[in-house]
């Protein structure tokens, strides 16, 4: 197996802006963001809270066959998550790297000043602000309860505790009615500013033609910023307005967090559902779904 390299860069200590609160009205689309000495495992006992301000750094951890574009991109969520972890560890220095370790996904050495060193698998990268915080909690305190929703987080997310680094797989945008690659970049530029940074592509085509209890006609994989979209979409009775009602819907995902209600994951939270609203053909989007369920089935 090739070995890693290593990157460092310095964290400067002011916070990022806070995202946009909501999608705005597609007439007027400004830009959206897209959110002690002994080494510690996931759940263990802790020492002391943070106290002492010093300079935060972070560091990132990257295969030495990650493609460049790839490499920048974990080195930008690897800055991003530094940034929210120390704004719940104001007053710590925080050294964090961002691994591809299959067996331990947290480890936290505490140091006085007090410093934490911090070891996470890239799962945490676009982890949203709940995890965040637990994140916080249990590096400081290595709390319970905290230590608890991270350890869900992981049982949830064991799908991308992948075996090894895989090439990017290549996408297919061009399909035999609709590119999606001009669907995406429409969509950015008129709802979102052009702000959302997501790949795209058609899923896997093939099989013998049959009829579905059931698809997914749309996935947003959140560590990736990949969307995937269904085939069967790509015939010609389906209009581009519902295509795109499905792209914008996966693209939207890189716009919410995702908060854990109750112990659950909540992916579809009001502030989104409302958001989903303001796609200009949504109300024909969803009659023609009812509709046409059945021939979408079909495939």
């Amino acid at each position: 197996m090739a070995g890693f390299q290593q990157t460092s860069f310095a964290f400067a200590p002011s916070a990022p802006a806070a995202p946009a609160g909501g999608l705005p009205e597609p007439e007027r689309p400004p830009a959206l963001a897209p959110q002690a000495a002994a080494e510690q495992r996931l759940i263990r006992k802790s020492t002391r809270p943070a106290r002492r301000a010093a300079a935060r750094a972070v560091q990132l951890l990257l295969h030495d066959i990650m493609p460049a574009a790839e490499a920048d991109a974990r080195d930008r969520a690897a800055a991003r998550l530094a940034a929210r972890l120390t704004q719940q560890l104001p007053n710590a220095r925080l050294h964090l790297v961002i691994t591809e370790n299959r067996s331990t996904m947290i480890s936290v050495k505490r140091e006085a000043g007090p410093a934490y060193r911090v070891r996470l698998h890239h799962l945490f990268l676009d982890a949203d602000l709940a995890i965040t915080q637990a994140l916080a909690r249990y590096i400081a305190d290595n709390d319970a309860v905290a230590s608890d929703l991270l350890g869900e987080y992981i049982d949830v997310n064991t799908d991308r505790i992948i075996r090894g680094r895989r090439r990017a797989e290549p996408l297919e945008t061009a399909g035999a009615v609709y590119d999606l690659a001009e669907l995406y970049a429409t969509l950015n530029q008129r709802y979102f500013g052009g702000r959302i940074d997501a790949r795209i592509g058609w899923g896997r085509r093939g099989g013998k033609r049959r009829r579905r209890a059931s698809i997914k006609m749309g996935s947003y994989i959140v560590e990736e910023r990949l969307i995937r979209i269904h085939p069967t979409l790509d015939r010609p009775f389906v209009p581009r307005y519902f295509v795109e009602w499905i792209v914008f819907h996966e693209m939207l995902h890189q716009v919410h967090d995702i908060p854990t209600v109750a112990g659950r994951r909540q992916f579809h939270t009001p502030e989104f559902l409302r958001d989903e609203r303001k796609f200009e053909h949504y109300l024909a989007a969803r009659r023609w779904e009812r509709e046409n369920l059945g021939r979408i089935l079909t495939y």
